[in-house]
């Protein structure tokens, strides 16, 4: 079983909202985690879709099977904090934080094994470089 790692960074959603929707889908495979996700109200959960699709896609390049591909684990770490000033009375101020994560999907699985034998074909098939010749100084070419 290989791993395929994706990762969504400086979203601006608050860790918290996106870990609730985080624990939702890990273990499921993907096609079950992104339905699960898109029936969700949570608004925290259109960022986990875009980025278990982006692993998804990611998974597909390298000839995984996306169907088979299992969220082995989500994690949701804390980003950059956005700090505003609100103003209330008296003249005072209170610090408002808006808060960022970065999001971390792992996928286990297996590769396509047609994909996997011809790859190896391939690697046993080295070409060799045959060494150029160079020419002789003093001559119009070797100058």
């Amino acid at each position: 079983m290989t791993e395929i790692i994706s990762e969504r960074r400086f979203t601006r959603t608050a860790p918290d909202k996106c870990r609730l929707s985080a624990r939702m889908v890990r273990g499921k495979n993907i096609p079950q985690a992104l339905a699960i996700l898109q029936l969700s109200s949570l608004t925290a959960s259109r960022e986990i879709i875009l980025a278990i699709s982006s692993a998804a896609a990611c998974a597909k390049e390298k000839d995984f099977i996306p169907e088979k591909l299992v969220v082995s684990q989500i994690l949701v770490n804390e980003g950059p904090k956005l700090k505003r000033r609100r103003i209330i009375h008296q003249g005072r101020a209170r610090n408002i934080l808006k808060r960022g994560c970065h999001i971390k999907v792992f996928l286990k699985g297996e590769a396509d094994p047609k994909v996997v034998n011809s790859m190896k074909e391939a690697k046993t098939k080295v070409k060799t470089k045959t060494p150029r010749k160079r020419a002789a100084k003093g001559t119009k070419d070797g100058s």
